[in-house]
């Protein structure tokens, strides 16, 4: 399977990419494709909401940017691994960012109430890391997330919740095991 992993951490070597780099090494031993991206390293810019996209003529997005070359590689992966630190309750910005340019890969006509999602069916997962606690801090980000694979009508592996993580040593057994767990999951 080709699975894509997606770092929305502004830090390359902070926890998230521990926890992140450690489920790669668990995909990469079932013998599983995949590709490690840094999204905050990308110039991707926000949606405009313009719906340039949703013009039946359209394919992907108006805003010519590294975002177009990874919502493709969305579209070829078998399964998707996002993970962030939470930053205000939220995103980090850059991730957000591409998030918010994903609805470029739901598709609906005029008067019509059901959508079409390009990502329907791909089996996804969110791992969160957070200086806090879990309730009404991490969670939110999982509620986000959950909305949106359910909006993009795709397959929840699961989330991964590490907080409050306070370095390399929270990402402990119990997170390795459930990070072990997620990578089962994403790959079946």
């Amino acid at each position: 399977m080709k699975i894509l992993c997606l770092l929305g951490s502004p830090k390359k070597k902070g926890n998230t990419a521990y926890a992140l780099n450690y489920l790669e090494e668990q995909l990469k031993q079932q013998h599983h494709e995949v590709k490690h991206v840094h999204v905050p390293s990308l110039s991707i810019a926000g949606c405009k909401e313009c719906y340039w996209c949703k013009q039946d003529e359209a394919y992907l997005c108006v805003n010519n940017d590294d975002a177009i070359p990874l919502l493709k590689d969305m579209l070829e992966a078998d399964a998707i691994i996002f993970s962030a630190p939470t930053f205000c309750w939220g995103f980090p910005a850059q991730m957000k960012a591409l998030l918010d340019r994903m609805f470029c890969l739901i598709s609906w006509k005029e008067g019509e109430t059901e959508s079409h999602s390009l990502l329907e069916g791909k089996t996804v997962g969110l791992i969160v890391t957070a200086g806090g606690e879990v309730k009404n801090n991490a969670e939110l980000l999982g509620i986000a997330f959950n909305n949106m694979v359910e909006f993009m009508k795709c397959k929840l592996a699961g989330i991964v919740y590490i907080a409050p993580c306070e370095g390399i040593q929270s990402i402990d057994d119990t997170i390795k095991q459930q990070l072990d767990d997620l990578s089962q999951r994403l790959g079946s």
